[in-house]
């Protein structure tokens, strides 16, 4: 079993903090978590489960059905609108905007009044799963829903004090990672259970090695300060940016959380008079790979070819409401993929989202890197939402770019140049004091553009010099679907009453792209003839949810993915089911 443990040197400091004298004990808790969020680099697993109203106590974590439910509540208007694109949904700011004078009845109103009085909650949270002939599972954290059998366990210890709260959500979970038919790997010399066609480009594994595969994570911990105007957070936690909900563009619960260090807005944003409310984020902190990546030897950045195994990220979101339309956020985002160099000059790329936006105005900047730009890669959106209360509607749109144009002409010229676009639109088609229902339509294009018949055309999260992609662990922080030329689009409906929800929900997703030429040394493995370029799946289920006495929840869900194109081959029927259990 390819178990990794605690780090030695986190687990280390932790133990002498906590010895360490100090007059108030806050301080030991806060440093002791601070130092295994240290350590979180090398324990990445976490998952979001149905864990019901319950939940709130954790606040409304990217992925789950509390951020779907909140989602609602603003939709059909029970509960004054917020800025979704920049959202960080923590315990405390769901309870105020829960326990605002104007909200209005909703079905879960009592539990979650319950769960968002107390300052001091813990919980378990137990998970299960099982695919019957390949990996199949998104937007569930880092937990490896491989073939075969998969568990996890977790527990979170939540205390607010004054202008504090400490979250303590460690987690840990095997998968028996079961093997089936590997497709062949087009370049030489990289891991037989890397991506078989941009395994030098990307760290996504098309299975985690040949063994059980274990995982131990500090999960959605964090330590969050609530100042007047800002939070400052040291966090482990998944992140949400956009509007995407299943494809989210940039940032999502795909890989799950990254240690990092948080400055973001509260949740009503800073008002400028008359003018609009303005959302942001900054986040800086570091990404690390699964051991079948591409790259090898030093964990710091020494060379092109050895460019190291982690690598430091900043980012930053900003979205703004306009004060004569407040139906309406607008919004951006920019996330950097840069070197984590060694010494005194390893943060020194906090500003690269401030950076400059075309090329021409970057050149030279890495003498090892591209020559007309730096070592860094870049992702960038934007996104406009608009709500409809009183009709209960939200419809959005969000356009990602990967990498710099070179300059104003190059932009004004071709846009599209490796993108992808977003639409989505959410209605709330009842509402009562007893039940909400909510169906949401999304669809995810990646393609390349036409443009690619006379301009070379690179494709979604796969990065040249930083060759991890846009990823964490082994897994996308992003839209789920793969690398390369990719597309999505969902259909889901769900029904919350007092006692649980009820959710169906059917996609589709083209995966896998092989590209027609042989743009970035690529080319075509033996079994994939022009013909069978993509893989896609056509995937099904049903989920239900029920709530207990005392705060638990009981999750089942059961579905089917059948792929009309696997590992660019023939057909394959995936049967799947997921248990969940939590208790706040």
């Amino acid at each position: 079993m390819n178990a990794q443990s605690w780090d030695d040197v986190g687990m280390q400091y932790c133990v002498y903090l906590i010895m360490m004298p100090a007059t108030n004990p806050w301080v030991r808790v806060v440093a002791c978590l601070a130092g295994l969020l240290t350590a979180a680099p090398h324990v990445q697993a976490q998952w979001q489960v149905n864990g019901g109203p319950a939940s709130a106590a954790l606040g409304a974590v990217v992925g789950s059905d509390m951020e779907r439910y909140l989602r609602a509540l603003t939709i059909a208007g029970v509960v004054r609108p917020i800025a979704w694109g920049t959202r960080t949904l923590d315990a405390q700011t769901v309870t105020e905007l829960l326990g605002a004078a104007d909200v209005g009845a909703h079905p879960w109103q009592a539990p979650l009044r319950q769960a968002t009085r107390q300052h001091l909650r813990a919980g378990t949270v137990g998970y299960g799963s099982v695919n019957s002939a390949f990996p199949w599972g998104a937007m569930d954290g880092a937990l490896w829903q491989g073939r075969g059998l998969n568990v996890a366990l977790g527990g979170a210890a939540i205390a607010t004090w004054s202008r504090l709260t400490l979250v303590a959500a460690p987690s840990a979970m095997w998968a028996q990672n079961a093997s089936f038919r590997l497709m062949p790997t087009v370049a030489t010399g990289i891991s037989p259970y890397a991506d078989p066609i941009y395994g030098t480009l990307a760290d996504v594994p098309q299975r985690m090695g040949d063994e059980a595969y274990a995982r131990v994570d500090p999960g959605e911990s964090s330590v969050r300060l609530r100042l007047p105007l800002v939070s400052v957070a040291l966090s482990n936690a998944s992140v949400g940016w956009g509007t995407g909900e299943a494809f989210p563009t940039i940032l999502g619960p795909n890989a799950g959380g990254f240690p990092h260090l948080s400055l973001t807005t509260r949740a009503r944003g800073l008002r400028v008079p008359y003018v609009a409310t303005l959302h942001a984020q900054y986040l800086i902190g570091t990404l690390d790979q699964s051991r079948w990546s591409s790259v090898q030897g030093s964990t710091t950045f020494i060379d092109r070819a050895q460019s190291g195994t982690r690598r430091l990220m900043t980012g930053f979101a900003v979205s703004v409401v306009p004060a004569l339309f407040p139906s309406i956020e607008l919004g951006a985002n920019r996330f950097y993929h840069s070197p984590f160099v060694s010494g005194s000059d390893r943060w020194a790329a906090w500003s690269r989202p401030l950076d400059a936006v075309f090329k021409e105005d970057i050149r030279g900047r890495s003498s090892d890197g591209d020559p007309n730009g730096d070592a860094d890669n870049q992702l960038a959106s934007i996104f406009a939402r608009w709500t409809y209360p009183k009709r209960g509607l939200e419809a959005s749109m969000e356009f990602l770019r990967e990498d710099h144009n070179l300059d104003s002409r190059d932009l004004a010229q071709q846009p599209e140049n490796n993108s992808a676009a977003l639409v989505s639109l959410r209605a709330v088609l009842s509402r009562s004091a007893a039940t909400m229902s909510v169906l949401s339509l999304e669809y995810f294009n990646g393609d390349v553009s036409p443009i690619a018949q006379v301009r070379a055309q690179g494709f979604l999260y796969e990065h040249s010099f930083l060759r991890q992609g846009h990823s964490q662990r082994g897994q996308l922080l992003g839209a789920p679907l793969g690398i390369g030329a990719i597309a999505g689009s969902r259909v889901a409906w769900e029904r919350f009453r007092p006692t649980g929800s009820t959710r169906f929900l059917v996609q589709r997703w083209r995966t896998r792209s092989a590209p027609t030429t042989d743009f970035e040394f690529l080319s075509r493995p033996p079994n994939a003839p022009v013909s069978n370029s993509h893989d896609w799946v056509l995937d099904g289920n049903m989920s239900v949810s029920r709530f207990g006495a005392r705060g638990s929840t009981r999750s089942i869900e059961a579905g089917l993915a059948w792929a009309g194109r696997w590992q660019l081959d023939g057909s394959k029927t995936n049967l799947y089911a997921r248990a969940s259990w939590s208790l706040f």
